[in-house]
């Protein structure tokens, strides 16, 4: 991937991290069922952002892992 689509990813899964942890804090009113958990979306979320990070810091130089594991 280029450094631009790196970059677009990387905001939106930071942006989707937020907006669903906010989401996921919110006060329930009583009586009013939750029907939908933002957790698993926003813990998604932190894993691509997370993988973009690091890729980030591959593009730039930093060697992140041991270069002779198995895979």
């Amino acid at each position: 991937m280029t450094l631009t689509i790196t970059l677009i990813v990387l905001v939106l899964a930071v942006f989707v991290f937020a907006f669903g942890a906010w989401r996921d804090s919110r006060p329930r009113e009583p009586g009013n069922p939750i029907l939908f958990s933002w957790k698993p979306v926003y813990m998604i979320a932190l894993v691509v952002a997370i993988v973009m990070l690091v890729h980030l810091a591959n593009m730039f130089g930093i060697e992140t892992g041991k270069g002779r594991g198995r895979f």
